[in-house]
């Protein structure tokens, strides 16, 4: 995440997200062609890399957004992921009963094509020279900055420690057949899509720190209410709840891209996003100990975790500082100096 802020500080946005669409194209090949696991860690590590031009990604939203839409606009972009995930379970395992597994790479190969040269379609973004000399780590500055780094930080362990063990906890404890295991996950990726497209149109005409704590709060209660109902018939609008974790991520995106004036268009974005999924890969391991200590555990710590930082999002306000403030400071500044 970070060399890829600087990239698209440096480089025209557009370029970079064709180059890591494409750089995702071969990957679904090298496991139609694997023989072994071992064989598919070289697509693996290709389609994880690929994912260097987010900050790119989130910089090109915020470049295309009018200033009082941020929050809507991210959250439709980014909810179209999740909306993906609805319908792609079922339709793999529809496509399974026709076709073979090394088939279903192929099809996922052409998808990736088909939606790289889509991106042909949008407009350009060139850098500015400004932002193109920037090669500098862009960390928190102020107490709202700093709580939007712990916001996002501490939202991803929470959501990583509970979000690959449900699946588990309902095989486990609820003993439910992998087909029903797999329309939950698709009513998750619903509630996901669903809340992102709410929250951020919220965030828009209502306070930023109250919707982001919102989404936590309601995340919160979907996972409780999981681990205290245990019943099938409530597990399915719990999971969509659920669903809402990410939605506030996507809000603070939106902040992010506008609440420090003067700041480069992605340089903020690498090194707030390598913290976040420093806290994924940290909450993915905390919560594999915590599940083998109760499946029920890790949710517990998640749930805290959760109300913790929607406490900490609901008290600050994360005022977006106007670029026409700057413009009237140098125009003092200039004053002064013909003076």
């Amino acid at each position: 995440m970070i060399p890829g802020g600087i990239l698209a500080n440096k480089y025209e946005l557009r370029t970079l997200l064709v180059i890591g669409w494409a750089m995702s194209l071969p990957a679904p090949l090298l496991y139609y062609y694997a023989k072994t696991w071992t064989d598919v860690l070289p697509g693996i590590i290709l389609l994880q890399a690929s994912g260097f031009n987010i900050p790119a990604f989130n910089a090109y939203i915020a470049g295309a957004s009018e200033r009082n839409r941020t929050g809507s606009n991210f959250g439709v972009v980014w909810a179209s992921a999740p909306l993906g995930f609805v319908f792609s379970p079922a339709v793999g395992g529809l496509l399974l009963t026709w076709i073979s597994i090394r088939g279903i790479f192929l099809l996922s190969f052409g998808l990736f094509t088909i939606s790289t040269v889509v991106l042909f379609r949008m407009r350009t973004q060139p850098s500015t020279p400004k932002d193109a000399r920037a090669y500098r780590l862009e960390v928190p500055k102020s107490l709202p900055e700093a709580t939007l780094l712990l916001f996002l930080t501490g939202t991803a362990v929470a959501f990583s420690i509970a979000s690959p063990f449900v699946p588990l906890f309902f095989h486990d404890v609820l003993i439910l057949s992998p087909s029903t295991i797999q329309g939950l996950g698709s009513i998750q990726a619903l509630g996901q899509t669903a809340f992102a497209i709410l929250l951020g149109r919220r965030a828009d005409v209502r306070s930023r720190g109250e919707t982001m704590a919102l989404g936590l709060v309601v995340s919160a209660t979907g996972l409780a209410g999981i681990v205290l109902t245990r019943n099938l018939l409530f597990a399915f609008p719990l999971v969509f709840l659920f669903g809402s974790s990410r939605a506030s991520s996507y809000i603070a995106y939106s902040i992010l891209a506008i609440i420090r004036s003067g700041a480069t268009r992605a340089g903020q974005y690498g090194f707030y996003l390598t913290l976040e999924n420093s806290g994924l890969i940290a909450g993915s391991y905390l919560g594999g100990v915590l599940y083998s200590i109760g499946p029920g555990t890790g949710f517990l710590v998640s749930i805290v975790l959760f109300l913790l930082m929607a406490l900490i999002a609901g008290v600050t306000s994360f005022k977006v500082k106007d670029s026409s403030d700057a413009s009237l400071a140098g125009k003092s500044q200039a004053v002064v100096v013909v003076k």
